[in-house]
Parts: structure tokens; sequence; C-alpha cells
């Protein structure tokens, strides 16, 4: 449908190799060596932290880490409205209560740390931020208020890969944090998620409620309630290979970046320029136009000339599935984004001459 797509995967030959050898082996289970050195591989190349844990999806890793932290009924985790449906499903499936907070500002999308504070009461348990699009939060600030009151921080950095904040790498700046492997990310396995901490205590929970607490001691007795929500051998191959060229996507998303900053030198858009602390990895180039017409008329420009964008996230107080909880509910910075946002072509083969000619259609549109 689209001659330039919003995303694609970068897959090489030598991902291929990889994930062959593993084939040839047969052994393909979750079970497998392949499995262990992708997991140790993403540990200390992508989040830099101690310990990974492989699992079957994004939302996966938040829901399995939310239980190893023992979050359940009667609890409380703080959030950001504006974020993929992915992130509150997570907390619902567990049985807590998601308490929804705005953006910081017209200039920062993620969590506002100020408003964290107001929606910390004695139920609250985590705070999870998401560093949207993969543009770091302000950590110190919210790891500063779970200090206070003595609360977890999970980091939602589905988006994150490669984002450093303060010298530090995303997935390293809190209790645990989980990555998307899906298809359009820096790193995919096609579909699928990691789980990275420093604490091997949280690690070795989550390995055993990942697949049914089996153990080598007594393989079919079972302490507590597992999951199945492993990843394949074949996927963790695909994974493995990845992170060796992680470095060189992560740079060409920065660059593809630059060149879209270079073109778009116009009053009626807006780049959200990042903290002086901050280096986002720039999943996708995003714009924010000056209102919500001009988004569109963007919008279907690009898709007349057959190139796919896409829209902010319908924040969370919006949705369908939520609208009810949280009907009561303002979150004007969240809306303001979510009606002005677009998100621009990003992927490993795209070409400067082809992002030249996305802004000059943009800047066309602008003008009409």
């Amino acid at each position: 449908m689209f001659k330039i797509p919003i995303s694609k995967p970068n897959l090489t030959q030598q991902d291929f190799l990889e994930i062959k050898k593993c084939f040839d082996s047969s052994w393909i289970s979750s079970k497998s060596p392949w499995v262990e050195k992708f997991e140790n591989s993403f540990a200390k190349h992508v989040a830099k932290t101690k310990y990974a844990t492989s699992v079957n999806s994004g939302t996966s890793g938040l829901f399995l880490a939310l239980k190893a932290l023992r979050v359940g009924p009667g609890d409380e985790v703080i959030l950001p409205t504006l974020t993929m449906i992915a992130t509150v499903n997570a907390i619902t499936l567990t049985g807590a209560k998601p308490v929804l907070v705005d953006s910081a500002s017209k200039d920062d999308w993620n969590i506002n740390p100020d408003k964290i504070a107001e929606k910390i009461s004695k139920k609250t348990k985590v705070i999870m931020p998401v560093h949207l699009y993969g543009y770091p939060c302000d950590m110190e600030a919210i790891n500063s208020l779970a200090r206070k009151y003595k609360l977890f921080v999970i980091e939602d950095a589905a988006e994150a890969m490669g984002a450093v904040y303060k010298g530090r790498f995303v997935g390293s700046l809190s209790d645990v944090s989980c990555f998307s492997l899906y298809s359009n990310k820096i790193i995919t396995t096609g579909n699928g998620g990691i789980v990275c901490t420093n604490n091997k205590k949280i690690y070795g929970l989550i390995n055993k409620l990942k697949f049914f607490d089996y153990n080598s001691e007594t393989h079919f007795r079972h302490k507590i309630i597992g999951y199945n929500m492993v990843l394949s051998s074949l996927q963790a191959a695909l994974g493995l290979s990845q992170t060796k060229s992680f470095v060189k996507c992560l740079k060409k998303r920065r660059q593809i970046f630059s060149w879209y900053k270079k073109a778009l030198n116009h009053t009626d858009l807006k780049f959200i320029n990042p903290d002086k602390d901050s280096l986002p990895n720039y999943w996708f180039p995003t714009i924010v136009a000056k209102n919500k017409l001009s988004k569109t008329k963007t919008a279907r420009a690009l898709t007349e000339n057959f190139i796919e964008t896409r829209g902010f996230f319908l924040p969370i107080h919006l949705q369908p599935a939520y609208k009810n909880d949280y009907s009561k509910e303002h979150y004007p910075v969240a809306e303001y984004f979510f009606e002005r946002g677009l998100l621009l072509p990003s992927y490993y083969n795209l070409m400067n001459y082809q992002v030249v000619n996305i802004c000059r259609i943009i800047l066309r549109s602008l003008v009409n």
C-alpha cells in the first residue's frame, strides 16, 4: 500500500544464518543456548544491566515485572495517560488500579513528576514512567519520589533502546525495565519483549513466573502460579544476531532524525528538544503541528503520496476500553500532543533523498 512505510525491520543474511544454526540444531524451544546468549547480549550491549530475561511480548514483560513486585488488587500504579494501551493493560491484568498523570508540558510529552507527587497515596506501590518515542523521562525526579515514598519504579522502555539519560542507558535507571522486541523496534524478534534489572531476586522471580515455575529439582511440582510467556529459541537467535548490529542501527535512527530536522524548518511545525542531559534514540521522528487541522492536512498529503504516517497514541483516559473509568478526568497536555502529533517514517534502509521528498510534501501541505 505504501511506497515508504512508517517502519520495517532491518533483516540481514547474518540474521538468517543465525536462525538457521538454531533451526539445524533442532533446539527451538525456550530452553536452548540461544535464549540465554540473547538475554546476556541484550543486558550487556543495550540495557547495560546485570540481568535480562526474554518474554513473548513487552506487555508480558510489564505484567511479570508487576507480579514480581507483588502488585495486585488494592494496589495503585501511577503511569502517564499518554502511552500505548499495553502499559495500562499490564496493570489492569494484575488487578491493581492504574492512576493517570498528564504530560509534563507542551515541550515534553513524558510524565510530569510534579503531578506524580499529587497522585501518590497509601495504596501506591509503583511508578511506571514511559520513555515515549525514545525520549528519556526525568528519572532523577521520579526516582527521588520513589525513594521518598518507598515505591518501586518500572521503566516502560518499549520504544527507548539506546536512549541515554545523564550518561546512563534507559533501562538501567530503575528497579526493573521492560523493552519491546516488536518488528518496528531497533532490535526485533518479530514479536517479543525483554525484562531487565540489576536485582538478582527480581530476575529470579520473573524467570519462575514466565514459565510455570519449572525447576530442575521438581520439574512438575510448582510452588507458585506461573505463566507461559517465554520467547522461542528461533526468535532469540534473531535477537542475538540483531544485537551485534545494534550500535549501527541506533546511529542510523539518529541520523535520519537529523535529516528531518534540517529539512523541516517551518514555523508551523515543532520538534521536541530533549533535556540537555538526555540523548533520545529518535525511534520515530515526531513533529507537532500548530493545530489539529494542520496535522490532518499533512497526514492526508503524505498518504496521497503513498507515505505512511501515524498519529500519537490516544491517551488512556480517552480510550473506549477505559473511558468510563476516567470520565471525570481531564489531561490537557496529553490531549494537545494527541491532536497535533505525527510520527514520520524511520528505518535502517531509509535514504536521505526519501526523507527530503517526505519533507517537501509536508512543507507543501502547509501552504495549501
